[in-house]
């Protein structure tokens, strides 16, 4: 029994002298105000974590991690790539990206709407350890050329297992060569609030006046990997970091088959989603639709 604990210990012992707290800070380069729910993912592996309210960012990880490369994507900021290293225990100042805002139209008769891929059939989860947005895809086609203008976004979730968290909600425009999502289209920061098992989330997004493009675009669902939404941990892999609501809902559809429309942001790309096209979900489209206005 002894000589077990011993085992024990000293194993315990190695794999903590191995591991450190990685940490540190991001800020805009310009106002120095902190860069709010910044993605921060290393390089070719499902490591993680996202920036706090005041850009500071702290998590618990092997010290093999920090000769790697990290990948900082945040909206409306350039993203940037350095070395673990040289982010440890150090402010990051991060570069605004400056945008031409489109022309904004004052006044506008919502007489048309048309809703893209209204959610009719049961939702399903789909887990996302190390997944950082899953987007789903909406082309321009004649079924919504009475109307031009994104209004409303409705996001549905599965009916149990998640806990009031936050996430954030993202429209993209379409690669015309790679077919998946490029630019971002809504220019605001909006982190949204999920109460406990709440099944369906109501963005409205009237104001911003964004234009369906020519090669439709892509609304992605954001995870935050944030201590609010930490709900847990594998305690069999006392490697990994938790995690993290809300679980993004998934559904059957049929609607513009002929698209390639499902694509994930895991180690720093876009990457069509695999699992939707085979197994268990295979014909199933994140839960998002969409309402065009005239």
């Amino acid at each position: 029994m002894k000589q077990a604990f011993l085992i024990f210990f000293f194993v315990t012992c190695s794999l903590s002298a191995q591991r450190v707290t990685f940490q540190g800070k991001l800020l805009d380069a310009t106002t120095k105000n902190p860069v709010v729910y910044a993605n921060i993912s290393f390089l070719n592996t499902e490591k993680g974590i996202s920036s706090n309210e005041d850009g500071s960012f702290s998590m618990y990880l092997d010290k093999k991690y920090l000769s790697g490369k990290i990948h900082i994507s945040c909206l409306n900021y350039k993203d940037t790539i350095v070395t673990a290293n040289a982010l440890q225990n150090s402010t990051l100042y991060l570069q605004a990206k400056t945008e031409v805002l489109n022309e904004i139209i004052l006044s506008r008769k919502l007489e048309k709407q048309v809703v893209l891929d209204p959610v009719k059939k049961d939702i399903s989860r789909m887990h996302s350890r190390g997944l950082r947005m899953v987007a789903k895809y909406f082309p321009n086609t004649k079924k919504n050329a009475c109307c031009s203008y994104i209004t409303k976004i409705t996001i549905e979730f599965p009916r149990r297992g998640n806990k009031q968290s936050k996430f954030r909600f993202r429209i993209f425009d379409r690669d015309p060569v790679t077919g998946k999502p490029k630019s971002d289209l809504l220019l605001e920061n909006i982190p949204v609030t999920v109460n406990a098992d709440q099944t369906q989330v109501e963005l409205d997004v009237t104001d911003h006046n964004i234009k369906m493009p020519k090669d439709g675009f892509f609304v992605a669902f954001e995870k935050l990997f944030i201590p609010y939404n930490k709900y847990g941990k594998n305690e069999n892999n006392p490697l990994e970091e938790g995690f993290y609501s809300p679980v993004i809902g998934v559904t059957k559809s049929k609607a513009f088959r002929k698209y390639s429309r499902n694509y994930i942001y895991v180690k720093g790309q876009w990457l069509e989603l695999p699992t939707t096209k085979r197994g268990r979900l295979k014909g199933h489209v994140p839960a998002i639709s969409v309402t065009l206005s005239n």
